[in-house]
């Protein structure tokens, strides 16, 4: 623990990159912390008691971060939180225990004989909730064990002790919940039903924990009958909780601006066909459309089976290619017969500069939509520093017939040499591992449909050879994909492909002779039924 700690301010010699930035992201978590520590520090010397109470409860604040922040070390899941997550962890953390803060204060004023009907009001979902919806579960309940170790010191001398293992239980266990329920959420309106489903989990806990003590304390209060008194119990609950859903609900897309954030929520309205990008790409290159599918489908598979961002990876897939809205007759997917292509009337460079274009445009087209940085990321990497080798090779080939007829006195002009930066994209190339799956989808995609009829052999072939090629040329080096991998992924590519162009029975189609036979015969029986009637 302790040389952990000097890590992160004595800078070694032989630091590399990745390391000064890992030291980077440890000093701020802990400043963060510092500065919560010192937050919470204030709020529980506010309240108003001895001075020997509030110091107990500083201490108590104290120990309590050192003990997460050691759990927090060793955990795994934990430790890839960048600058911004971490401190919408401390913020949530801060405004749900000052929120606390003026509940308890509020109802120790209101209602001084009612301690336990608290538990029923108190915002035990608001920074769980916040941060596995934004972050992830694992973080989310962190926070909740945060939350409940950090509530217990903020009430009152006048609440009984067992009143605070009460609350440590109901808000230990509505946290976690809420962290389960909210890390997934497929739609926004979801939220306000986990904040009916955790006002039932708090009325459910909290009338057990009453039930337990055989004390219902000051219950008179909110009416004359028993069923009353949990009806009214009930009402508290569901919408104390149903209120923090809709605030929730509200923030978020505040949050998601100002910490530069995307929930699974947000990917996947980016997956909408309604949206206005993929429905002009639909319109207006239709085989590109078509390619982004393919991409995408090919990029989800791939990801699930590398435990990558399944969301992620194929909304990337989807937006990949919209840089060709600018110029969709130009490539090969929407040209439909490819003896009219274009390119006749253009020279090699011309080509290639439309063709690599494609993704400036696309970055400036999502820029412009607004759309998802870690999107802009994958549009701008897919290709890297590759090449359009097509039109490199025609202009190579020029080059060579114009430089024999020169060294055969043919021509009195010697050619310029092939200048390559021309037909090479300006990349980067992928930083992540999901941009590095959109790419090699892309780029397997593509060479499939040079295939006519592929047998499994020629697309495990293709596959191989195309992984050869990036691997050797170091497109794959900076985006974190392992060799086993990259083994999982063409797995991947290759059974989602022979699904794609799986072979169909061929039906016969009628012959005419057999029509004009069947006619034949219709005609003869109905000549043989009017003799009958003649006769």
């Amino acid at each position: 623990m302790f040389s952990t700690v000097k890590s992160m301010f004595f800078r070694k010699d032989a630091e590399t990159p990745a390391e000064k930035s890992r030291r980077r992201a440890q000093q701020s978590h802990l400043m963060l912390s510092l500065g919560g520590v010192v937050a919470l520090c204030v709020l529980v010397y506010s309240v108003p008691d001895n001075v020997a109470l509030s110091v107990y409860r500083m201490a108590w604040v104290i120990l309590c971060s050192i003990a997460l922040c050691t759990f927090y070390a060793f955990g795994r899941r934990n430790r890839g939180l960048t600058f911004r997550p971490a401190l919408l962890c401390v913020l949530s953390i801060l405004a749900q225990m000052f929120l606390m803060h003026l509940v308890i204060s509020f109802w120790n004023r209101s209602f001084p004989t009612m301690h336990e009907q608290v538990l029923l009001v108190l915002p035990y979902m608001l920074a769980p909730a916040v941060t596995a919806v934004l972050i992830n579960r694992a973080v989310g309940v962190f926070v909740a064990l945060s939350c409940t170790l950090y509530g217990a010191v903020l009430f009152p001398v006048t609440f009984p002790l067992t009143f605070v293992a009460d609350y440590i239980v109901v808000s230990l266990l509505t946290g976690v919940i809420a962290a389960g329920i909210c890390g997934h959420l497929q739609k926004r309106q979801q939220l306000l039903y986990a904040g009916f489903k955790l006002g039932s989990v708090v009325f459910v806990a909290s009338m057990l924990l009453l039930c337990m003590h055989s004390e219902i304390q000051g219950v008179e209060e909110f009416g004359s009958t028993l069923t009353l008194q949990l009806l009214m119990a009930a009402l508290l609950s569901l919408g104390v909780n149903f209120l923090l859903g809709v605030i929730v609900n509200g923030v978020m897309p505040m949050l998601e601006g100002v910490f530069r954030i995307s929930t699974h929520i947000t990917w996947l309205e980016w997956a909408d066909m309604n949206h206005p990008l993929l429905r002009k790409l639909q319109m207006t290159a239709p085989g590109t459309f078509h390619h982004c599918l393919c991409v995408q489908r090919l990029a989800e598979s791939a990801a699930e089976a590398i435990g990558a961002d399944v969301t992620r990876a194929g909304v990337c897939g989807l937006y990949h290619d919209i840089g060709k809205l600018n110029n969709p007759q130009y490539f090969s997917e929407n040209i439909v017969d490819q003896s009219l292509s274009p390119h006749g009337d253009l020279t090699p460079e011309g080509s290639a500069r439309i063709i690599t274009g494609h993704v400036a445009a696309g970055v400036e087209l999502a820029k412009e939509y607004r759309l998802n940085p870690k999107i802009i990321d994958a549009i701008r990497e897919h290709h890297g520093v590759t090449t359009a080798y097509f039109f490199l090779r025609k202009a190579q080939d020029t080059y060579e017939a114009e430089l024999r007829r020169f060294e055969d006195g043919l021509t009195d002009t010697s050619p310029d040499e092939v200048d390559k930066s021309i037909f090479t994209y300006e990349g980067p190339i992928p930083q992540s591992r999901e941009s590095g799956i959109v790419s090699m989808a892309d780029a397997v995609e593509s060479a499939t449909r040079s295939l006519h009829h592929p047998t499994e052999s020629d697309i495990r072939t293709m596959i191989d050879g195309i992984f050869k090629g990036r691997i050797l040329d170091g497109h794959l080096q900076d985006s974190g994909l392992t060799l086993g991998e990259i083994a999982k992924m063409k797995e991947s590519f290759f059974t989602t492909l022979r699904t794609m162009n799986h072979n169909r029975i061929a039906y016969p189609k009628p012959r005419e002779t057999d029509a004009a036979e069947r006619l034949s015969e219709k005609r003869n029986g109905a000549a043989e039924s009017s003799e009958k009637k003649g006769s």
